[in-house]
């Protein structure tokens, strides 16, 4: 029953996880998050950029989540993960892109018909990083054998030293350093990935021993977020005073910045912790259904409102001038019901295919 509970935190955590992400694109592909060199800043252009930094962790806790129940796994576990993660890709790749195609031949809406480069990124979603999570996460599932085969073999001091120098190469130099680094990628990347991943088998593993109570962990992840968003305001002060720095201005705000891989840790390990010493949630069969179901439906979000075709459309749901310009709350109510109604309605679809893909393979096997 304890291994069956600890799973279901951390199916709320992919949830809050996700949720955070449609969060992110809601202020990135809205149009909320003013250029951090503009001279003036709204009142509420501070909070959507405050917002972001806590949501910001949510990339990393998907990989530590991935990484901390990964470790221990067989090959023909990972080559089946790849195989389910590429035919949900490739299925609403071209799915939406079918519809978005005829829709356009039609004249439905304002919509351009497909050129050659969009009709790739259809049909070969993967390779042309039309989702470059699904990408970069395929990549690392490549590598996750031999991680794993490591951490079978290594000691403990051995796996941190590997950890180590992941982080000092791809997090703590670019942290530190106030330049672009050629290997860079902000965290886009299967390198970081990598690094996050062995995080999360890490933990498991061993834990962290300084974080041994639930207190800790969230105020790892609070002032984490909080310090991303003042270095976002003191290197805004620093380039209106001197000009310099105008393309590090979010730097902060980078998925392999040392304050959000700590911050991701710390909101992971308070899932973590909560789930060892909580009082055993999942005999409530409906509530574990439902969490199940939804956790079960995260990746289907992502793929739906990050396709090519759709993610431009924010704008309909989003009038970034005169959220801006107007009541703080009234942009921050426009917030939470513009995420929940995309959320809500990814989810939907999502469930729908699942229930769909079932019944077809039932006929399929009776036949």
């Amino acid at each position: 029953m304890q291994k069956k509970q600890r799973q279901l935190e951390f199916e709320i955590l992919r949830i809050l996880a996700m949720l955070m992400i449609v969060c992110l694109h809601y202020l990135s592909k809205g149009g909320l998050l003013t250029e951090p060199y503009s001279e003036n800043i709204s009142s509420n252009g501070y909070i959507a950029w405050f917002v972001e930094a806590f949501c910001v962790v949510a990339v990393n806790i998907y990989v530590l989540i991935s990484g901390y129940f990964g470790i221990g796994n067989n090959g023909s576990s990972v080559w089946k993960r790849i195989y389910n993660v590429w035919i949900k890709v490739i299925f609403y790749s071209v799915f939406v892109g079918i519809i978005f195609s005829v829709a356009a031949m039609f004249n439905i809406g304002d919509l351009a018909k497909p050129d050659i480069y969009k009709i790739f990124c259809y049909v070969f979603p993967i390779v042309t990083e039309h989702y470059w999570f699904a990408t970069s996460y395929v990549i690392l599932c490549i590598f996750i054998p031999f991680i794993n085969a490591g951490f079978e073999k290594l000691e403990k001091k051995d796996i941190e030293i590997l950890l180590g120098i992941l982080l000092l190469v791809f997090c703590i130099s670019k942290t530190v350093i106030p330049m672009q680094l050629p290997w860079d990628k902000y965290g886009y990347d299967a390198f970081w990935f990598v690094t996050v991943y062995i995080t999360g088998g890490y933990i498991k593993r061993f834990g962290i021993s300084f974080v041994k109570n639930k207190r800790t962990a969230f105020m790892i992840y609070v002032f984490s977020q909080m310090l991303v968003f003042a270095c976002f305001v003191a290197l805004r002060q620093v380039y209106m005073i001197t000009g310099m720095f105008n393309t590090m201005l979010s730097y902060s705000y980078s998925y392999n910045f040392l304050l959000c891989y700590t911050g991701a840790v710390g909101l992971f390990c308070l899932f973590d912790i909560y789930s060892k010493k909580q009082k055993d949630i999942s005999k409530n069969v409906p509530l574990c259904n439902l969490i199940t179901k939804l956790s079960g439906a995260t990746f289907g979000v992502y793929l739906i409102h990050e396709h090519i075709d759709i993610r431009g459309l924010w704008g309909i749901f989003v009038d970034s001038d005169t959220l801006l310009r107007g009541s703080s709350f009234v942009f921050i109510l426009n917030l939470i019901v513009t995420v929940l109604i995309v959320y809500a309605a990814c989810t939907f679809i999502e469930l729908l295919r699942q229930t769909i893909g079932e019944k077809i393979e039932k006929l399929r096997k009776h036949k």
